[in-house]
């Protein structure tokens, strides 16, 4: 899905740039600050002062800063929990807004991945309170679709009884049309493969692609979203039926591919859209999370099983989520987003 899997993730880019602390303990935090504070003062003394006077100074032994620790953290501990949650999400938030206001910058240095999700802004924990699990609904319709799931947040599994509708929509359709030049990637995640390239990937040995025994394992994704490419596509597959009428405005269609025991790590994306993603063949099984401020409002963690003819939406901008390959077969996905 769209600029998404970030975390472990290596994207390489075929056409164009790709698109994702731990926090101090505030008594260690407030001792480097004094620390530094300190040195600065010292500094300025022994740089403006003459003959070396700088007037006295006061020294603090270990022992009293082990006691002063000591005493903090008995007093942190007879705060109320609710409210010191409550009071360090409103610091996440404002660093955020600090950290997001610098990255607008033109001078701003990106952030790392794992500081973007540590500053983002705390997610509202509505769309997953009371849930116990991720509906499965068969021949979901879009009226019903769009009123209790499209833009709710709630995650669903829409099955379709008739079954995936190809069976050539698979490895030896996508290496032809790489072949031909019909297929340029807007994106690539290669995972834990070797291949620099989705043409590197769709030329892969025979053997290996077919999984045959003693072949190393792969899982790899991309992006499409040249119409000429997408149109192609469409050919062979079926899009679900009961997306918004204005989906197709985000015109982009992903593909996974590859061997059981392997798929995309636990991450949250930064795509901006709802994402639908429908098994074609294989089997898979999704992994979801919920961000760590919803912990106590909601379940925390889901799994949904999914097989050739099903379609999972979820908003994978707050729901973390990862993948894997079950089965004995190679797993291909479809997907995309809609606004």
């Amino acid at each position: 899905m769209a600029l998404r899997h970030t975390a472990e993730a290596s994207i390489v880019s075929e056409r164009a740039d790709g698109v994702t602390a731990d926090m101090a303990d505030a008594t260690p935090s407030k001792a480097v600050a004094t620390t530094g504070s300190r040195r600065g003062r010292r500094t300025a003394t022994m740089s403006s002062g003459g003959g070396g006077s700088g007037g006295p100074r006061s020294r603090r032994s270990p022992l009293s800063a082990v006691v002063l620790s000591a005493v903090a953290i008995a007093f942190a501990a007879t705060v109320d929990w609710r409210h010191a949650a409550t009071e360090c999400g409103r610091w996440l938030t404002t660093a955020a807004e600090l950290f997001s206001s610098a990255t607008d910058q033109k001078c701003a240095v990106t952030l790392p991945d794992f500081l973007e999700d540590v500053l983002r802004p705390p997610i509202d924990c509505t769309y997953c309170k009371g849930m116990d699990s991720v509906e499965k609904i068969f021949n979901l319709s879009a009226e019903n679709f769009e009123k209790n799931y499209a833009y709710t947040g709630r995650p669903v599994v829409a099955v379709d009884v008739s079954g995936p509708s190809t069976t050539t929509f698979g490895f030896r359709l996508f290496k032809n049309l790489s072949d031909s030049g019909l297929m340029t990637p807007c994106q690539f995640f290669p995972y834990k493969t070797e291949f620099r390239t989705l043409s590197e990937a769709l030329g892969m040995d025979e053997r290996r692609a077919a999984m045959e025994p003693g072949q190393p394992p792969w899982y790899v994704g991309w992006s499409n979203c040249e119409p000429k490419t997408i149109n192609r596509l469409k050919r062979h597959v079926s899009l679900p039926n009961f997306l918004p009428a204005l989906s197709d405005s985000k015109r982009t269609l992903w593909i996974f591919m590859g061997t059981p025991g392997h798929g995309a790590p636990m991450h949250i994306d930064k795509v901006g859209y709802p994402s639908w993603q429908t098994q074609i063949s294989g089997h898979k099984k999704w992994t979801l999370r919920t961000p760590v401020e919803c912990f106590f409002k909601c379940k925390r963690q889901f799994e949904v099983f999914m097989e050739p003819g099903s379609t999972i939406v979820l908003d994978t901008n707050i729901w973390y989520h990862e993948t894997q390959t079950i089965g004995q077969n190679i797993s291909i996905t479809v997907g995309g987003e809609y606004d």
